[in-house]
């Protein structure tokens, strides 16, 4: 089946926009809702509303012939390179992993207990039994986030001994990952390679096959217009690709 009436980068666009999370969807005006698109966009005029971000673009950047179908077939097997790029803004923050009432039993005189999800960024509520009644705890009274390993990165519980769960009783943990700037370029961007790695053999069309990652990686961080960017190049094989645009 060849790929016909539409360009490649726009059938990735598409597949894209039902598969890969907006991580600021909340927060999206009604003009801007859709946040990825074919093409390159128009930052000055996003620039207004940091909640225009994150944003992808998809670009096709080549398409060649690699092989005739046959001598009396006019098909032929192409290729088509893409360029996939992640923009955000600097004072854009974003929870890329929430969990909700992730549960743990509390022991008396343990008072370190490890997430599940790492790194973490923010502990949004605990809740458990103390004293024989439900209870919802303080941050930085009964509890705060702590790096346990030392290794840069906040990953558990740690309890402060004012209020504490009751022995042998379980205390449920709503928790998220946050993420901005580069980082949050960079983890929506290994998003989509793996979606496009892992799935292009299941689309039922079938009209473009042999994904391949050709690069990625950060771009310099742009001071004029204070935007970050995280570009994903790839390749597909098709026939005919976008015949009769």
């Amino acid at each position: 089946m060849t790929l016909e009436n539409i360009s490649a980068a726009s059938y990735i666009t598409g597949l894209l926009r039902q598969n890969i999370t907006d991580y600021n969807s909340v927060n999206r005006t009604s003009t801007f809702g859709n946040w990825i698109f074919p093409d390159k966009p128009k930052i000055v005029k996003l620039l207004s509303n940091k909640n225009n971000f994150p944003r992808i673009s998809v670009e096709s950047i080549s398409q060649v012939t690699d092989s005739e179908m046959g001598m009396s077939c006019t098909e032929q097997l192409e290729s088509v390179n893409l360029k996939i790029t992640i923009w955000t803004v600097r004072d854009l923050v974003c929870s890329v992993v929430s969990t909700e009432d992730e549960s743990h039993e509390y022991v008396t005189g343990i008072n370190e207990y490890e997430l599940i999800n790492l790194p973490t960024s923010n502990i949004s509520m605990i809740t458990g039994t103390a004293s024989g009644e439900a209870y919802t705890f303080l941050k930085s009274t009964d509890y705060q986030l702590i790096d346990s390993d030392s290794d840069g990165h906040s990953d558990s519980v740690g309890w402060l001994g004012v209020n504490i769960p009751d022995n042998g009783t379980d205390f449920n943990v709503s928790y998220q990952r946050k993420a901005s700037a580069d980082e949050l370029c960079r983890f929506i961007g290994h998003e989509i390679n793996k979606y496009l790695r892992d799935n292009w053999r299941l689309w039922d069309e079938h009209v473009l096959w042999s994904y391949h990652k050709t690069g990625s990686g950060p771009i310099d961080f742009d001071e004029s217009i204070g935007v970050f960017k995280y570009e994903l190049t790839c390749s597909f094989q098709g026939i005919d690709i976008g015949d009769s645009i």
